[in-house]
């Protein structure tokens, strides 16, 4: 198939939205796009209607010995079937944006000498993109410093930021009137530390007005009466956060790499909760590289302290936003389009391919 490109991805919301975002730009430039990932209730929620092989890959971290050998059978049978569909559907290249997935397929890509490119949109270089990365051509990272990536890859290392969807975008934040809106989300499946926070606060009195719209994720089914000056809104999953990114003026969240690169493109003023039982504390990394990288005010606390703590340190951040003491940015400028810029270093390296 002609300019037929292959994206990889699987397991989470951040390595999903990459590799949807790099799609979508794809197509505008008349590529043929084709999508791999597992088998995890995500893999099936968010490429649903896309053109997509869902295949049975399994991690190889595990301390289980018998999992492991599982794992190895399972992604070999995987590798196998995908050398035989890239040699009668050769792809112009392959991407792989994150998860476990990407192992047999990227290395039977590259067998056959097709180009292969990794993301890592996290601070810390991931397990699979570590067997990955001395095979890629090319590894883009979303932050300036990417922890375990070995020095010696530094010529093919280039950081573009985390690709993101087109529907998130820069909108001036809104005249402040005498009520604080807050957008709180966990993730795509929901945080229970941040839901219990966020339900204290609704339910105690402000002597403020506060608006909360609070994405729970979907086992959560909050009822409870609010308590004075709050009114509260509760979602299992925004479909269109974009909107509730306009309608906020701070947020309240985990720091998974979809997110930091949505809030990137936002610009308004944070409250971070990394979780705690991230692999290789990356949430953790991310949300501190960020915080360091912004202009405006990004607050990480620690997700290990008490929730009295957590709620204490919170009540602080919405008084100074309430009373506009916080931080916000003064660039006026867009962010770059990462999706677009990680292309142009594709295009740059392959050389030959040519758009219809």
């Amino acid at each position: 198939m002609k300019n037929l490109v292959v994206l990889v991805a699987g397991g989470t919301g951040g390595h999903i939205n990459a590799a949807i975002a790099l799609g979508e730009r794809l197509e505008k430039k008349n590529f043929s796009v084709s999508y791999l990932t597992g088998q995890r209730p995500l893999d099936y929620k968010l490429f649903n209607g896309l053109q997509v092989q869902h295949l049975a890959s399994w991690p190889l971290r595990t301390k289980n010995p018998f999992k492991f050998i599982s794992a190895i059978v399972r992604n070999t049978v995987v590798f196998l079937n995908i050398f035989k569909l890239f040699k009668s559907q050769r792809p112009s290249f392959v991407v792989g944006a994150g998860g476990y997935v990407c192992g047999p397929t990227l290395l039977a890509a590259k067998l056959q000498r097709i180009p292969i490119f990794i993301i890592e949109q996290n601070a810390v270089l991931g397990l699979t993109n570590r067997m990955l990365a001395r095979m890629s051509d090319l590894i883009f990272t979303h932050f300036t410093e990417t922890k375990n990536l070995p020095p010696s890859l530094a010529a093919r290392v280039r950081v573009v930021g985390n690709p993101t969807r087109a529907s998130i975008a820069y909108q001036k934040p809104r005249t402040r009137d005498d009520v604080l809106r807050i957008l709180v989300f966990g993730g795509s499946l929901g945080a229970t530390q941040i839901n219990d926070l966020i339900q204290r606060l609704a339910k105690d009195d402000s002597p403020n007005r506060i608006e909360i719209i609070h994405q729970t994720g979907k086992d959560a089914n909050p009822t409870f009466v609010t308590g004075k000056n709050v009114t509260y809104q509760a979602f299992k999953y925004l479909d269109s956060i974009q909107d509730q990114y306009t309608w906020c003026d701070v947020i309240v969240a985990r720091a998974g790499a979809s997110t930091v690169a949505e809030l990137r493109i936002v610009k308004k003023p944070c409250f971070l909760i990394p979780f705690p039982q991230a692999t290789d504390n990356h949430q953790w990394w991310n949300a501190t590289q960020y915080r360091d990288e912004a202009d405006y005010h990004v607050e990480v606390v620690d997700p290990r302290a008490s929730q009295d703590d957590l709620y204490k340190t919170l009540k602080g951040f919405l008084l100074s936003a309430f009373n506009g003491t916080l931080r916000t940015s003064q660039s006026l400028s867009i962010t770059v389009d990462s999706g677009d810029k990680a292309l142009e270093e594709i295009f740059r390296y392959v050389g030959t391919i040519q758009e219809n």
